[in-house]
């Protein structure tokens, strides 16, 4: 049986810049992805078993384009944890009066970080939405930036017309998307909307970050190990020539 583990927020975001630097993303991306995979397991720690069985970045970046409003994003195996806050930036740079500008992923892995993604969205002051296209149906959640922030969840068209109301063009908009499993959309905006949130599935991510800091936020052990052990990839070099050029041979001993 798996031990179970609690490592706090700010080790995370010690540990994780280094370990996802071992999978070889840009060091900019790892830092600003350490924070988005804590935010993420402190709303959900499985978060932490996906990227402890993450494969390397490709070796390609992801490739965009825009039309009809649409951003469209190839992540090309890319992981969300790179490719959502850059979508994230490019839509907030974007945004203004009533529209919704979207941004449609393909092909990303690590699609369980929507979430955190969206919360990084409120840094910006905007309204988000995510959805995670599945067969037949799609995963959603919203996210306002209210003083607090609050984050919706629920799966399928009804239960998110039964959140926004009367607000049917958020609908028509997912509908034109052209979504296939897989796909992820991600829509901001800086109004807020009408909502119709009695009885849907509401969390405080600040609520949730705040715990994390103060209690820890569960893992195996074995997951745990992992991420140390792709830290200590990015700091212990292997080659004879880079160990040499770090420091890491031994001194020979002084002739007498």
């Amino acid at each position: 049986m798996s031990t179970t583990m609690f490592v706090a927020y700010s080790e995370l975001t010690r540990v994780l810049p280094w370990s996802l630097r071992a999978l070889g993303y840009a060091f900019g991306t790892a830092d600003r992805g350490a924070h988005l995979v804590a935010t993420g397991a402190a709303l959900d720690p499985a978060i932490l078993d996906e990227i402890r069985q993450a494969g390397p970045r490709p070796s390609h970046g992801f490739r965009y384009r825009k039309s009809n409003g649409l951003t469209m994003l190839d992540a090309a195996g890319v992981s969300f944890l790179e490719t959502g806050p850059a979508a994230i930036d490019a839509l907030a740079a974007h945004a203004g009066g009533a529209k919704w500008e979207m941004c449609r992923i393909s092909s990303a892995t690590e699609l369980s970080l929507v979430p955190a993604t969206l919360v990084g969205a409120m840094d910006y002051n905007l309204s988000s939405i995510g959805i995670i296209a599945r067969d037949g149906t799609f995963d959603w959640l919203l996210a306002e930036p209210d003083p607090r922030g609050v984050l919706y969840s629920g799966r399928g068209r009804d239960a998110l017309a039964a959140l926004l109301g009367e607000d049917t063009a958020v609908l028509q908009s997912i509908d034109a998307a052209g979504l296939t499993p897989g796909c992820a959309l991600l829509m901001v905006s800086t109004r807020r909307p009408e909502l119709k949130a009695s009885g849907h599935v509401a969390v405080r991510p600040w609520e949730k970050i705040a715990v994390a800091h103060q209690k820890g936020i569960p893992l195996s052990r074995e997951t745990l190990d992992a991420l140390y052990a792709l830290e200590m990839l990015t700091w212990a070099p292997t080659s004879e020539r880079s160990r040499s050029q770090a420091g890491f041979t031994v001194a020979p001993a002084p002739s007498s």
